[in-house]
């Protein structure tokens, strides 16, 4: 899953640069026609920011992971697979200079990420694996920094970087059910990426790649040796989306 989600961002890279290049190409100071030439003088503006996310866990296994043990379970590996989920964000901008945007984008995301378990059992001989679904309804509050690039034509490339405040409004921290892998509510993560603003006549339309990591460890204990072979569990998200302003 991990190289699948490596092939789309570069793919994206990839077309983010050939259409900046692109842009670039056909620029032409004598016979351009800017569109919105005055929409980067406003102080304050706004819109809204649909997207894929691919969250999944950083996970650091026990370094005692197979001496882990319940009853005939011996705990070999442990793994996070994570599948597509959606995000919507609503967009206030604030123009601090010619070059740099203070931005707030609070907003809601589902995921779901799937925990996999390698246990041996005793009794059968052999190997099983467990799965444990996590699934979160995560309310967010980025706060980030625009850093823009020169305008050429239509399109202009951009920088961002920030941090942003999580809730996990599916999180069943507080449930004592042996069934579930539980993670804590809330979260806080800093988050980077980039992207091309490009100008229309009424509005700007910008594809962006934001990539953001965890910094709280998310396992809940418990007295189940999944819990046990986690040492420390944070959250990684890439999300591909579409801005409109």
């Amino acid at each position: 899953m991990m190289q699948h989600r490596r092939h789309i961002v570069l793919i994206l890279v990839f077309c983010l640069t050939a259409g900046w290049a692109s842009a670039q190409k056909r620029y032409n100071y004598e016979t351009r026609q800017s569109r919105s030439p005055k929409y980067d003088f406003k102080t304050i503006h706004f819109g809204f920011e649909l997207g894929i996310n691919y969250y999944d866990f950083h996970v650091t296994p026990s370094e005692t992971l197979q001496n882990i043990q319940d009853n005939q379970n011996t705990l070999y590996s442990v793994d996070c697979i994570a599948t597509p989920g959606f995000t919507l964000l609503l967009i206030s901008d604030l123009r601090l200079t010619s070059f740099l945007n203070l931005r707030f984008t609070p907003g809601i995301s589902y995921t779901q990420r799937d925990m996999v378990f390698d246990v041996y059992n005793d009794q059968l001989g052999d190997f099983f694996v467990a799965k444990r679904q996590v699934e979160s309804t995560f309310i967010e509050f980025p706060l980030y920094l625009k850093l823009r690039g020169k305008r050429v034509g239509n399109a202009r490339p951009f920088l961002m970087g920030g941090a942003k405040y999580m809730i996990d409004m599916a999180s069943q921290e507080l449930v004592e059910d042996p069934r579930l892998f539980r993670i804590k509510r809330f979260d806080f993560a800093y988050e980077f990426g980039f992207g091309i603003d490009i100008y229309f006549d009424f509005f700007k339309f910008s594809p962006q790649i934001k990539a953001s990591t965890g910094m709280r460890n998310m396992v809940v204990p418990d007295d189940t040796i999944f819990t046990e072979g986690v040492v420390d569990l944070t959250t990684r998200c890439v999300l591909i989306s579409f801005q409109f302003e």
